[in-house]
């Protein structure tokens, strides 16, 4: 009987232990999907970017344009805090902001729009057919909306964050709105 009981023992302990090193994550574990995160496009200052050259950070992706009136400044700002609340280990981190409007998002736009949120933030352009081609691989909804504004369009968007991981994988999914302080923990968890 003591056997019996040690081997429950050993077992529920086993099972615990294994419970324990399953990460949990608040945003939506996608690393199951089979979802292309490459992508060339080209930075405020000119410069042709890829995936590659964050190699080794946890990457989170943000698609949307200046222009919007509410939903990309408030996400940028979110990302901002998350990072301030990440501390020392902020530097692990590539914050990318990829434009959905490059007819009017230019790199000199980029240029002024992105550090004001933080200097560590990149933004991200290119052309009508290199934007198109990153937002199918991302499965990301977008079109221009006529407005009557000044400028004549806005643009309905999907809105979230995409997590990728030190190794280039997709990793979580995390919707508008989420806290900075879960976005930040899920971060710290992949670090």
């Amino acid at each position: 009987m003591k056997k019996i009981l040690f081997l429950f023992s050993l077992i529920a302990c086993l099972v615990a232990c294994q419970k324990i090193n399953e990460e949990s994550f608040i945003g939506r574990d996608i690393s199951s999907f089979q979802m292309d995160t490459s992508f060339k496009l080209r930075d405020f200052n000119g410069h042709s970017r890829t995936l590659e050259d964050y190699k080794e950070k946890i990457v989170v992706v943000f698609f949307g344009f200046t222009h919007c009136p509410d939903i990309c400044p408030t996400t940028m700002l979110d990302l901002k805090k998350t990072i301030g609340l990440l501390k020392d280990k902020a530097s692990a981190i590539q914050v990318i902001f990829i434009t959905l409007d490059p007819s009017r998002d230019t790199e000199d736009v980029l240029k002024k729009f992105i550090p004001t949120f933080s200097a560590s933030f990149v933004g991200l352009t290119g052309s009508e057919s290199d934007i198109e081609k990153v937002t199918s691989q991302f499965k990301i909804f977008y079109q221009k909306v006529n407005d009557q504004s000044k400028s004549g369009y806005t643009i309905d968007h999907s809105a979230g964050l995409y997590v990728i991981d030190k190794h280039g994988k997709i990793k979580l999914h995390m919707n508008y709105g989420q806290k900075p302080e879960d976005i930040a923990s899920d971060l710290v968890k992949l670090i």
